[in-house]
């Protein structure tokens, strides 16, 4: 439905909602009593971090320090043959 050139936009949307979803739980954990490692508090943290596999930039960061780019980027395959 979109260009390719409308993912830069796209991209900065997620940028600003993973700021803004970062912001919520930090207010959140500081204002609201019992929130802090609370059920809601983790769920929070597992949905704002999962934004960072959408962001481009990010998911490049995080695959250089784990060190580990083959899992993406190639498969170990060989033609014709099964393991």
């Amino acid at each position: 439905m979109f260009q390719k050139q409308a993912d830069i936009y796209f991209d900065w949307c997620l940028q600003v909602c993973l700021v803004l979803f970062a912001l919520e739980v930090l207010a959140a954990a500081v204002v609201i009593d019992d929130y802090k490692y609370s059920f809601f508090f983790y769920l929070d943290i597992v949905a704002t971090t999962s934004l960072i596999v959408d962001i481009p930039w990010l998911l490049n960061l995080l695959v250089l320090l784990v060190g580990n780019q083959s899992l993406y980027l190639s498969a170990d395959a060989i033609d014709g043959v099964m393991y």
